[in-house]
């Protein structure tokens, strides 16, 4: 299998986080522009906010020692204003420093950088941003629960799906689709199959996997079933005082799946039983005959 995928991710993503570059006299110089603007006019991204924003005190102490900040990166929007692709957490850490009197001063530099789209015939620009927001956040997503992460793989994957399309159609990439998404995302298949089941357990059993009371193993072996069964199952193994583990939910899977399959069994009679039935019928059949022949000779 040709493995071109994870090196085709890290060549767009690294296109849109260099600098645009123009030549002059054979030499490169960045023609980006450092521009100061007011933290409050800039625009969150509404794909970014899924991503942990926490720690922001300690960043905006960071940069109240150092007095150094670097560029945010904007995005140019239809109505004249700039919204963010990265820089998130810099500007919580700005805001925080105003309101804690750190700073008087809301002025921060940004860059104003449009999104590169190499592949404009498989995705759009939309979605290039997202891939763009998504994989530079990798590195935070150990603070993303169980269902943020398996949402993430959700929305992502029908964009990778279209890549993998392309180049396959093109010759670049042969293979199955599940092993090349697994390869982008750095993940074994098996793991990328037990955090996309996540998103097929119901709200309960995905609540207590993102407290951490239930594993994602356990989840994915809970998601074949329906939401109802899932949730008795872990109710049965939690009565009993066990913590729910793939193990004890395969076994108690065992109890719930048996007696649907049990056949109803069949009662057979014992001979004598058999004999007394036929005595009786034979003695009513001939009760029967005798009272016709009654009354074929007329007695009442």
């Amino acid at each position: 299998m040709k493995k071109q995928s994870a090196s085709l991710i890290a060549k767009l993503l690294n296109k849109n986080s260099q600098p645009v570059q123009g030549s002059s006299s054979n030499e490169f110089k960045t023609t980006e522009e450092i521009i100061m603007r007011d933290v409050h006019e800039l625009v969150p991204n509404p794909k970014n906010e899924k991503y942990s924003l926490d720690n922001i005190e300690e960043l905006a102490m960071m940069i109240q020692l150092t007095h150094n900040i670097e560029p945010i990166i904007l995005k140019a929007m239809d109505n004249g204003k700039f919204m963010i692709t990265s820089g998130h957490r810099r500007r919580l850490a700005q805001l925080y420093r105003l309101e804690q009197g750190m700073t008087d001063n809301p002025m921060v530099p940004t860059i104003t950088r449009e999104i590169i789209n190499d592949f404009e015939d498989a995705i759009t620009d939309d979605e290039m941003e997202t891939l763009n927001i998504v994989f530079p956040n990798k590195g935070q997503r150990r603070s993303l629960t169980p269902s943020q992460e398996a949402d993430e793989i959700a929305l992502i994957k029908p964009i990778i799906k279209k890549l993998y399309d392309y180049q396959k159609a093109a010759g670049n990439i042969d293979g199955k689709f599940r092993p090349y998404f697994a390869n982008i995302l750095g993940i074994s298949e098996t793991s990328l199959q037990r955090k996309e089941a996540i998103r097929k357990v119901s709200y309960e059993v995905k609540a207590e996997v993102d407290a951490g009371n239930i594993t994602a193993t356990a989840a994915a072996e809970l998601a074949s079933m329906d939401t109802e069964e899932q949730n008795s199952i872990v109710e049965a193994i939690k009565d009993r005082g066990e913590e729910v583990t793939v193990q004890a939910v395969k076994a108690e899977k065992k109890k719930v799946v048996a007696p649907k399959n049990d056949i109803i069994p069949v009662v057979k009679e014992s001979p004598a039983a058999c004999e007394l039935e036929d005595e009786s019928q034979t003695k009513l059949f001939e009760q029967e005959q005798k009272t016709e022949l009654d009354e074929n000779n007329g007695v009442d």
